[in-house]
């Protein structure tokens, strides 16, 4: 009986194994195609992202380089050559007063990348404390940090911007400023978030009862936690700020003329957009990449952080 038994056993794994390899088999080139599909999403998402950072890095090195490069003064006039063609002397041909459109949108994206960069460093220097203090610390500090964040996001920015522009007559350094204050809050609620977990960290609690000081504690210990979720902030921060800039130098109360940017090269050349469309287009054109590669570089960092924490 016993060696029935133990046929009827092997029998059944043998028909078990057979199975298993059966399905294995069946599910495998469903298997090779999904593994394909993934492959071939992940080479276009990275050469996105790869794209998106060139562009971000060409912005970059032309808000550096542009007061050193041998180009035309982006505010002298040659009213005799208006709305010129695209020559050896103009790569982009001229705008309605005369003046080279490739050195004035080399300057436009120096002026708002600057402008852009200011709003988001004082958000940052904002947000990035008085949300770790908060989410650290928690209680009555962070009851009214809450609170004034709160009051701070019912105003809508360009609300806020027009108004203080109106009283105070501000420069676009000014406005970025202030534009830097509205943002803070919504950087102080995601540091927040993150730092709550890591305070109530067990390696947290032990350091801080082996008296290790506060401060030290937040630079050790919770900083390097929150520092990748800061960066994808930073990066939709920055995007943000490039709309903002653009929208109110477009209504006139931002960057003035002469000066330009990608605002008021928008402003001056909306009229032409029927007759001439590259005098429009091509500023439009460069601020859409610009704050699509600073959104597909934010995504792509948010995927990462995400992909490392599963």
């Amino acid at each position: 009986m016993s060696e029935v038994a133990i046929d009827v056993v092997d029998s059944q794994e043998t028909q078990a194994t057979q199975a298993t390899q059966t399905a294995k088999t069946s599910e495998a080139p469903e298997a090779n195609g999904g593994t394909g599909v993934r492959t071939v999403k992940r080479k276009r998402r990275s050469v996105l992202e790869w794209s998106a950072m060139v562009i971000l890095g060409l912005a970059l090195a032309i808000t550096i380089l542009v007061p050193f490069l041998p180009i035309p003064d982006p505010n002298a006039q040659d009213l005799m050559n208006t709305l010129g063609p695209v020559s050896a002397d103009h790569w982009l041909g001229t705008d309605e007063l005369g003046r080279d459109l490739f050195s004035r949108l080399l300057w436009g994206i120096h002026t708002s990348m600057i402008a852009a960069l200011i709003a988001v460093t004082v958000a940052t220097l904002i947000g990035l404390p008085l949300g770790l203090l908060a989410g650290y610390r928690g209680g009555w500090l962070d009851q009214v940090f809450g609170r004034l964040a709160d009051v701070i996001l019912i105003v809508p920015a360009l609300i806020l911007l027009l108004a203080t522009q109106t009283a105070l007559d501000l420069s676009i350094n000014g406005q970025m400023v202030i534009l830097g204050v509205v943002f803070a809050p919504r950087l102080l609620r995601v540091i927040r978030t993150q730092t709550i977990p890591l305070a109530r960290a067990p390696y947290v609690i032990a350091a801080r009862m082996s008296g290790v000081g506060h401060v030290r504690i937040l630079r050790r210990y919770v900083m390097p936690g929150v520092r990748s979720q800061l960066v994808v902030q930073v990066s939709y921060l920055l995007g943000l700020a490039l709309v903002v800039e653009a929208g109110i130098s477009f209504l006139g109360i931002g960057v003035q003329p002469p000066d330009a940017s990608l605002g008021t090269l928008l402003t001056g050349a909306s009229t032409l957009l029927a007759t001439v469309p590259r005098v429009v287009l091509i500023p439009a054109v460069v601020l859409t990449l610009l704050i699509l590669s600073l959104n597909i570089v934010g995504d792509a960092l948010n995927k990462n952080k995400n992909e490392e924490v599963r």
